[in-house]
């Protein structure tokens, strides 16, 4: 990817990913976009149809950039994302500034919580008032089954 060895040298690194030893494929990922208007897809999907579609518009947005490797900073690709969700009316909300402060105020409680990356794990024991055990980014099964046992004593 021609951002990647811009910035850092190579794209090597790519290959390194944890999603690309479980099987993901990462056959298409040609840009590294801005994920502002993206992230307000997601929004509106979660106001629009609840948790269910926003995790839709969520596995959409990533097979955009990783799998088909288009451009999710582009308006055009998420007017026509949107329509992939039946989102109706989401090309006027894209090209408008609506939802642009209620996801850069999520993001920066996000910040404000220590969350640096995504995704972004909390996991509470019930009934225990202990701090969460918390962990960011792509993880191993191994980080899972460690923290489920941790949990369990």
């Amino acid at each position: 990817m021609a951002y990647n060895r811009r910035r850092w040298g190579s794209d090597g690194w790519t290959y390194s990913l944890p999603g690309k030893r479980d099987g993901s494929k990462f056959r298409n990922w040609k840009v590294w976009p801005n994920t502002l208007h993206a992230s307000r897809l997601i929004h509106l999907a979660g106001e629009r149809g609840g948790w269910e579609l926003q995790h839709k518009a969520k596995g959409l947005v990533f097979e955009l950039i990783y799998e088909r490797g288009e451009n999710a900073s582009d308006l055009k690709v998420l007017v026509n994302a949107a329509k992939e969700l039946g989102l109706e009316g989401a090309e006027g909300y894209l090209t408008s500034g609506e939802g642009v402060s209620e996801v850069k105020r999520e993001a920066k409680e996000a910040s404000r919580a220590g969350i640096g990356g995504v995704p972004f794990f909390v996991v509470y024991q019930a009934g225990d008032s202990a701090d969460p055990i918390t962990f960011s980014g792509a993880q191993p099964v191994k980080t899972f089954l460690q923290c489920l046992k941790q949990l369990s004593k």
